[in-house]
């Protein structure tokens, strides 16, 4: 089974540096990056489509023609709690004492009133792993998000020290392939079919 991974399209909250929240919508730039999805989409039969519960990546699937998807809150980001909203620097000043929790526990430090990356990765291989029962030879897409997608790959590096390591850009494939309980990682960040 192959599970490809499509980030959703650039957002208002993304060049604003902001933690979006569920009705973030996709910005009025995001569909330059569809057409690199759109191509890159065009190497695989895809047999079923997941998005997040969170709008911009049902506005994404519904972009690329994927009208007929499943919301699955697996698939959803990280739950910023409290962060929801707020730009990205205004949080450092107000919630100080986090950001020191996060510097010594980054990966079990939950946001205030949200979740921690340890709980995230859990949250997405509950969803692979059910996924991968159910769809043993077929392709599925799942519209997601940027960390929840880096939380699926460390459902196999399992490296945690290297998590903060990985980009994703917005329109770009991460496939997973697995084969009789062996989970590999075809690619990732795939942004343009060369």
């Amino acid at each position: 089974m192959k599970i490809i991974f499509l980030r959703h399209g650039l957002t208002e909250s993304n060049n604003e540096k902001r933690f979006s929240k569920k009705e973030t919508s996709l910005s009025n730039m995001a569909y330059k990056d569809f057409d690199k999805s759109f191509e890159n989409l065009k190497e695989y039969k895809i047999d079923k489509v997941f998005t997040s519960a969170l709008l911009r990546s049902q506005e994404t699937a519904k972009y690329l023609n994927f009208n007929d998807f499943t919301i699955d809150e697996r698939l959803n980001e990280m739950d910023f709690g409290d962060f929801k909203g707020m730009k990205v620097k205004d949080t450092y000043e107000k919630y100080a004492d986090f950001y020191d929790e996060k510097s010594k526990n980054p990966y079990t430090t939950n946001y205030p009133s949200g979740e921690s990356i340890k709980e995230l990765i859990e949250r997405l291989d509950s969803f692979i792993k059910e996924k991968s029962q159910e769809y043993q030879d077929k392709t599925i897409l799942c519209v997601s998000h940027g960390i929840a997608i880096r939380a699926a790959l460390f459902t196999i590096l399992n490296d945690l020290d290297n998590f903060e390591n990985f980009w994703l850009d917005n329109g770009s494939l991460s496939i997973l392939n697995i084969k009789e309980d062996k989970k590999l990682i075809e690619c990732v960040n795939k942004i343009w079919n060369l």
